[in-house]
């Protein structure tokens, strides 16, 4: 257990502020979602797996930002922190908007309604969407200045 605590710990230090800034958008999405499902009149438990469930994709994609971007990692690998961070951040976006517009929707109504119903189909379908555009868009902003350098460097 010792030994589990201390490498935890070492692994904690090794984040850096992308994985930190990572964490709390996570936490924050894990967070209003739990609150939507509580103050529907659901079971803390019942709310916190459905928080869990919900939020699956982005943790996913936090594990793989946390691989990706941990201190050891070198910087030879800058089309995967390209694709990866890009990935996260557009998932994060519709998991952020999303389950705000959810928890609004609830402060308003006073209720669950059935449009919370259709949040796992939104979280989960979108999170592949958003997440397929993330690594598009990474790498089009990897290669796009590479690009552009190759050009002004032919054209001197």
């Amino acid at each position: 257990m010792l030994i589990l605590r201390n490498k935890l710990y070492r692994e904690l230090i090794k984040m850096n502020k992308t994985i930190w800034f990572s964490l709390i958008t996570l936490v924050f999405s894990i967070i209003v979602t739990f609150a939507t499902f509580i103050y529907g009149n659901t079971s803390y438990l019942e709310s916190l797996s459905l928080s869990l469930s919900l939020s699956a994709p982005l943790v996913f994609i936090f594990f793989c930002v946390f691989i990706v971007f941990r201190n050891t990692m070198k910087d030879q690998n800058s089309l995967m922190k390209a694709i990866t961070i890009r990935a996260y951040f557009f998932t994060a976006l519709l998991h952020i908007i999303w389950n705000s517009l959810m928890f609004m929707d609830v402060l308003s109504k006073g209720s669950l309604g059935p449009a919370q119903g259709y949040s796992g189909l939104i979280l989960w379908l979108g999170s592949l969407k958003a997440a397929s555009f993330g690594v598009f868009v990474g790498i089009i902003f990897h290669f796009l200045p590479k690009l552009i350098n190759k050009n002004k460097n032919l054209n001197r």
